[in-house]
């Protein structure tokens, strides 16, 4: 297992939070946490229009569903490194009434959210930066899967510094995972699908200061890659607020697919997929809700997820 310094590691634990891979069991369910909207959160969040859940076709309730899962967060190397985030208020970015607060075991629960509607979740914490999930469109099942992967306010500061950026309070911060298929947060190793490049799709008139920003494999974002790694992790720096889409694809451009193979030449890794060297992979679209102040993170499952073959 390859050393990391001191710094590596805490620019890591954000690569972490893209994925956490290995650093501990995660794969349980989520069940708990389905009280009330008391909690901790600071800086608040203001609820956008959505769908309710009153009345669907002809006056018939429309049928809702309950969304849960954990809420990892991640501090400095000297503080444990992980935790779990206990007494969190998540909520529903559309429908702020809809909201509960997380267990001791960072697990949540929010019950009766309608089938069909749009979805953005929300973690608000005094320890924690405000963070959304991407916008989901809500199934006509229960989620019990998904993730907040968020670094503490002293780890983020830090991240900061070593990358020698300024998070601008009227911009966005966005991450989000390249996932292969069958890969979530549980599993131990990388989750990345190597060799795919990212398109941000922005709303007219918003800028970008910077980004795509790829992972290399150690977990520490490398400005000097032109596509994803094993890790999987990318990252977009000070956007503009606005409502983005990221959509992902293989490397097409023959001097890079030769970068990938001599990157990752398949007989040196054997137990990786590699589908990006052989085929153009599918990767599920990540609509993402850019606002002031926000850290947005499109975790595994629920990230730029790596789609089977047809």
């Amino acid at each position: 297992m390859k050393t990391l310094s001191w710094k590596s590691i805490s620019l890591a634990l954000l690569g972490s939070a893209l994925l956490f891979g290995g650093c501990g069991d995660s794969s349980s369910s989520a069940t708990g946490g389905s009280g009330g909207s008391a909690g901790t959160g600071g800086g608040g969040a203001a609820g956008e229009g959505g769908e309710g859940g009153e009345g669907g076709v002809g006056g018939t309730p429309v049928p809702t569903v309950s969304v849960g899962g954990i809420a990892w967060g991640f501090t400095l190397p000297g503080q444990g490194g992980y935790d779990l985030i206990a007494n969190a208020t998540i909520s529903v970015l559309e429908m702020p009434e809809l909201s509960t607060t997380s267990n001791a075991d960072g697990e949540f629960t929010v019950e009766g959210i309608p089938v069909g509607s749009t979805a953005t979740f929300v973690l608000e914490h005094a320890s924690y930066p405000l963070t959304y999930t991407k916008t989901h469109t809500i199934p006509d099942t229960d989620i019990d899967n998904l993730t907040f992967q968020v670094p503490n306010n002293g780890l983020y500061a830090v991240i900061e510094i070593q990358l020698g950026i300024t998070s601008d309070p009227e911009k966005c911060q966005m991450v989000s995972t390249f996932t292969r298929v069958g890969r979530t947060i549980g599993d131990a190793g990388h989750h990345g699908q190597a060799g795919a490049v990212l398109t941000i799709d922005a709303p007219d008139g918003t800028t970008v200061e910077e980004g795509p920003i790829y992972f290399g494999d150690n977990v520490v974002p490398d400005r000097s890659r032109s596509y994803s790694s094993l890790d999987g992790g990318v990252l977009i720096v000070n956007a503009d607020p606005g409502d983005y889409t990221l959509t992902a694809a293989c490397v097409s451009d023959p001097d890079l697919k030769a970068e990938l193979l001599a990157e990752y030449p398949p007989e040196d890794y054997p137990d990786q997929d590699l589908r990006c060297l052989i085929e153009d992979v599918p990767f599920e679209p990540v609509a993402m809700k850019c606002r002031a102040g926000v850290f947005v993170n499109a975790s595994p499952s629920y990230g730029l997820q790596a789609l089977p073959a047809e």
